[in-house]
C-alpha cells in the first residue's frame, strides 16, 4: 500500500566555512548551484540552463557569498558542489543528483514504517522553519534495493560513482547507534500517524542502528518516469539563471495532513491520495514562483595532487 511521509531533517544552512570542506558535523542545508534541466509548470517541457536549489550536500563546495540585501530566510552563500579524497563519513541523503535520485539511509533504522514503503509512495523531505513547513524536496518512490552495511563496497558497479562516494561509502565508517524508543501517536481518527523519537534530536539517524541488519536503497520516479506513475514524479523547487542568484526562501506548504512544527521524528499521512498530494503540494510550490528541478550533472570529484600520486 502506498504511504505518504512527511520527513523532517535539519534546516539550518552551512556556512563558508562548514560548508566549504566535508562535512564532519551535523546534517544542514545548502543553497546549491548545477547544470540541469527544470519545468517552469508541469505542463511545459524541460529547460536546460544553471539551477539554483536547496539540498543536502555534505561533501566539499565551492563558496560565493550572496551580499545583496535580501528577505528573511533567503540563503547567505551559493555552494558549487564537487568533491576530493579522502571520503568523510557524513553522507547525503537523499542524493538529489544526477538523471536518478536516491534515498538510502536517513531515520530508517529508527523508523521500520521507512523500510517498507511501496511503489508510488510519497515523501515529503523539508524542515521545520520559524514555526512553518518548508520543503526541498518531493520525492516518488519507483523502485529500491534491500542491503546490508558490510555489503556497500559490492554495490559500487550498480550505481553511479558520485552517489556511491558521497551517500553509500560515508555510512562504512559511521559507528552503529543503538535504537531509539519509538512512540506511535494516532489522531484524527487514525487517519494519521506521528511517530516521534522519545530520545530528542535525530542527528544520528544517519548511521546504522544496532540489530537493524537490512536498510533499503530507493530510486526515485523520474520526469522520465511519470506517465506509469500517475504522472507523478520526483522534484526539487528550484529557480534558473539569473533568477536565482539572490536565493529564494524554500517554499512554505500550508495543508490541513502537513504538521507545521514537526522537527523530529517522522508523520505518516493517511487517508490521503498520493496524487492528490502531489499535485496540492506542486501547486503550492509553483503558487510561490518556484520552478521545479528534475535532473541535473553530476557534481565531479577533484583530484588533488596526494591523489593522484596513489
Amino acid at each position: 500500500m502506498n504511504k505518504i511521509i512527511q520527513f523532517p531533517h535539519p534546516g539550518s544552512e552551512h556556512n563558508d566555512k562548514s560548508g566549504k570542506e566535508w562535512n564532519t558535523g551535523y546534517h544542514k542545508r545548502k543553497y546549491l548551484k548545477v547544470n540541469g534541466y527544470y519545468l517552469k509548470d508541469i505542463h511545459t517541457n524541460p529547460i536546460n540552463n544553471i539551477i539554483y536549489f536547496w539540498g543536502e550536500w555534505e561533501a566539499q563546495s565551492h563558496v560565493t557569498p550572496i551580499t545583496s540585501k535580501r528577505p528573511r530566510n533567503f540563503p547567505n552563500y551559493v555552494f558549487a558542489p564537487f568533491y576530493q579524497l579522502p571520503i568523510h563519513n557524513v553522507n547525503t541523503d537523499p542524493f538529489v543528483f544526477g538523471e536518478q535520485f536516491y534515498y538510502s539511509i536517513c531515520k530508517q533504522g529508527h523508523y521500520p514504517k521507512l523500510r517498507d514503503l511501496d511503489k508510488g509512495s510519497l515523501i515529503i523531505f523539508g524542515s521545520n522553519k520559524n514555526k512553518n513547513f518548508v520543503i526541498d524536496t518531493l520525492f516518488v518512490v519507483k523502485c529500491w534495493k534491500d542491503y546490508e552495511i558490510s555489503n556497500i563496497q559490492n554495490l559500487k558497479g550498480e550505481y553511479n560513482e558520485v552517489f556511491h562516494d558521497i551517500s553509500l561509502k560515508p555510512i562504512i565508517g559511521k559507528p552503529e547507534v543503538s535504537a531509539k524508543k519509538v512512540d506511535e501517536i494516532i489522531e484524527n481518527g487514525k487517519q494519521t500517524g506521528i511517530c516521534n523519537s522519545s530520545c530528542g534530536d535525530d542527528e544520528n539517524d544517519n548511521n546504522p542502528v544496532k540489530k537493524i541488519t537490512k536498510y533499503r536503497i530507493y530510486e526515485a520516479v523520474m520526469y522520465e518516469d511519470r506517465e506509469k506513475f500517475d504522472d507523478t514524479f520526483s522534484y526539487a523547487p528550484c529557480l534558473p539563471d539569473p533568477n536565482g542568484d539572490n536565493g529564494f526562501a524554500r517554499p512554505t506548504i500550508n495543508l490541513p495532513y502537513i504538521s507545521k512544527n514537526l522537527n523530529q521524528g517522522i508523520k505518516v499521512i493517511m487517508g490521503e491520495n498520493v496524487k492528490k498530494v502531489w499535485n496540492e503540494i506542486t501547486q503550492e510550490v509553483l503558487k510561490q514562483d518556484l520552478n521545479l528541478l528534475i535532473k541535473t550533472n553530476l557534481p565531479q570529484i577533484m583530484l588533488n595532487l596526494k591523489n593522484k600520486t596513489k
